[in-house]
């Protein structure tokens, strides 16, 4: 049974941390590095309190929750490991066990964070919210087991298109911007809405955060920088599907300046929810004229990222390391009080000028 659990540990847990790396640091640092700890006890105190609060946060980790079964789905359903179909020959109740093990060991944030919480929680005296996350803890890592117990015995699920869907594919010409988030409603679809859930998160939180203080408009600006970093395992995507599913599309006829404008609307499209909400619950001290420079900082992130793709195709690894750099180097420009137009303005023209210069020489490396 250890020999069996190593395979599991090195094909599927390691693999989901390591191409995960950086959408969880990305999540521990908005959780743990933006808000005093002060601040997050108190806001735990406040959702334990509320039911309300209490089950949007079990939905937050709902969301999670379908994106470690996602993935671990997708994973069995690659040819490369398709040997793992064999852990069904083994006893029933060692199987259970070894995928609740795998369940338990991707949902390891969210445990160790509803440790945190739920200690919390107990102090305050609410110990019917803290029974009833217990019971939620317990519950979803079950219903994944159900799932891979499902999936190992179906190996091969219908995935033909239902009879609306082929309707609607064959009647409506789509424009370009449409392929890649169609792509992402299909096969990324957790992934999206995780990413979205993330940002959407922070825009609304630093929004409300502080709402009798004076509010430096700093705060935004670094949600703005977060926001675009959070997409750039998004951009890699784009990156790729175009490369793999499009390749015809560096042949088409098509003036650079009509390629970035498309580019540019898939990026606002991308970038529509965030701008949105933002516009909802803009603090009264800050202008529309902000927000504008806002929306512009976060659109201008999305268009030097995908240029350094370009420049360079990075895997997982390198991804993350070079996300934190210039996480980093932006965070102090913006903490430096550098205003955000000329930033916007430094972004886009080496974003465009990366385009230029590598949009034809890109090379996709080839991953085993």
């Amino acid at each position: 049974m250890k020999s069996i659990w190593n395979v599991l540990n090195k094909t599927l847990v390691a693999e989901f941390y390591r191409q995960n790396a950086g959408f969880l640091f990305l999540i521990i640092l908005f959780g743990f590095g933006f808000l005093r700890p002060e601040d997050h006890i108190a806001l735990m105190r406040y959702v334990f309190a509320s039911p309300f609060l209490l089950v949007l946060l079990w939905a937050i980790w709902g969301l999670y929750h379908l994106k470690t079964v996602w993935f671990v789905q997708q994973r069995l359903g690659l040819p490369s490991h398709s040997f793992l179909y064999n852990i069904v020959l083994i006893n029933r109740f060692e199987r259970w066990a070894l995928l609740f093990l795998v369940q338990v060991s991707v949902w390891l944030p969210i445990l160790m964070y509803a440790a945190f919480v739920g200690y919390y929680g107990w102090l305050f005296g609410q110990h019917t919210a803290v029974f009833c996350t217990i019971i939620f803890l317990i519950v979803m890592p079950l219903t994944a087991l159900c799932v891979y117990e499902y999936r190992f015995f179906r190996p091969n699920p219908d995935r033909r298109f239902n009879t609306a869907v082929s309707y609607f594919n064959q009647q409506f010409t789509k424009p370009y911007y449409s392929f890649f988030l169609l792509h992402l409603f299909k096969v990324e679809s957790v992934s999206f809405f995780l990413t979205k859930a993330f940002t959407v998160g922070i825009t609304i939180g630093l929004c409300l955060l502080y709402p009798t203080d004076s509010y430096d408009q700093r705060l935004l600006s670094l949600g703005a920088l977060l926001t675009g970093v959070a997409h750039a395992s998004m951009l890699l995507n784009l990156y790729e599907f175009e490369h793999l599913q499009l390749p015809i599309l560096h042949n088409l006829p098509l003036t650079h300046s009509h390629r970035l404008g498309q580019y540019t609307l898939l990026f606002m499209l991308l970038l529509l929810p965030e701008t949105v909400v933002l516009l909802r619950y803009l603090p009264e001290e800050l202008s529309y004229g902000y927000a504008l420079q806002w929306w512009a900082f976060a659109l201008s992130i999305c268009s030097i990222i995908f240029g350094r793709f370009l420049q360079k195709h990075y895997n997982v690894d390198d991804l993350l390391r070079h996300s934190f750099y210039f996480f980093i180097v932006g965070f102090f420009a913006i903490m430096f009080r550098t205003p955000i137009v000329i930033i916007t303005i430094g972004h886009f023209v080496i974003g465009i000028w990366l385009f230029v210069r590598f949009y034809y020489l890109g090379e996709y490396l080839v991953r085993d």
